[in-house]
């Protein structure tokens, strides 16, 4: 991936409270700068996100077949 001066990158949000009413206030992203070692990490999280997503359908999808279920 090619990185730009001004890439970044979404690390999740955060939303802080009213002290009035203690309700949350609108959700604002967090950003950190876009470097090498950013876009790797963000890489191995979306790989190890798929592979956990892909074995849980994985015994999801078995269990439906020794249940005898269509899915």
């Amino acid at each position: 991936m090619i990185i730009l001066a001004d890439d970044y990158i979404q690390v999740g949000v955060t939303a802080l409270r009213d002290p009035a009413t203690g309700e949350y206030l609108p959700a604002v992203p967090l950003y950190i700068k876009a470097d090498e070692s950013a876009v790797e990490a963000q890489e191995n999280l979306h790989n190890a996100l798929g592979k956990l997503v892909a074995r849980q359908m994985k015994q999801y999808l078995e269990g439906c077949e020794e249940a005898g279920v269509k899915v």
